[in-house]
């Protein structure tokens, strides 16, 4: 029993050994209160985050990213930005498990995002037939969800859409055109079935 005390406490000491790694060396003491689980990758000279943050097992975050106050990002996601892009996550927000969010994404307050969600703020060209999709580049038109929004598990938001504050995306949705604030709305494309209203 007291050796799995001991190795308890070695693990939660480690993680904020981590955090406090993060905070001296990469993040300039911006981030107070870090805590960073294992085999994460923070990696970028933009990146700010802020107070109060748990940064699970197994998360990459990549350049340019901004990441709020009391933010929980749980284990296996991926926030990665291409080329120039940005992204940036609000206060009091939750990333669950094997999430990926790319690209140019804007994400507000108090926003919940569901496991194995993708939120793609970007977009291969492929109009050239002649050449190879790979070889086109990729474009972005950007992803905003706004404060109170929760996407369910299996979402998949595609580049060019905003989702309004207080909505609700159902479960395996795939959102594809922009849903207006306190919309609850589901399906493959993603339609609005109800609207949220004062109780």
């Amino acid at each position: 029993m007291k050796l799995l005390n001991l190795l308890y406490y070695t693990k939660v000491a480690t993680r904020y050994l981590n955090g406090v790694f993060y905070n001296i060396l990469l993040l300039s003491f911006k981030a107070k209160r870090l805590r960073v689980g294992r085999n994460a990758q923070i990696y970028g000279n933009k990146i700010v985050i802020g107070q109060n943050v748990k940064i699970a097992t197994n998360v990459s975050i990549f350049r340019n990213v901004t990441i709020g106050s009391n933010v929980n990002i749980g284990d296996n996601v991926e926030i990665r930005c291409n080329k120039s892009n940005k992204i940036s996550i609000g206060d009091n927000c939750t990333v669950n498990r094997n999430s990926l969010i790319m690209g140019m994404v804007s994400i507000g307050n108090y926003c919940m995002i569901a496991p194995n969600c993708v939120v793609v703020g970007s977009n291969h060209v492929f109009s050239d037939i002649s050449k190879n999709i790979k070889e086109q580049g990729i474009h972005s038109k950007g992803i905003k969800i706004e404060d109170n929004v929760w996407l369910g598990a299996n979402v998949v938001v595609l580049d060019g859409v905003n989702i309004g504050k207080g909505s609700v995306i159902g479960a395996s949705s795939v959102v594809t055109k922009n849903i207006p604030p306190n919309c609850i709305a589901v399906g493959n494309p993603c339609k609005i079935i109800k609207v949220r209203t004062m109780q």
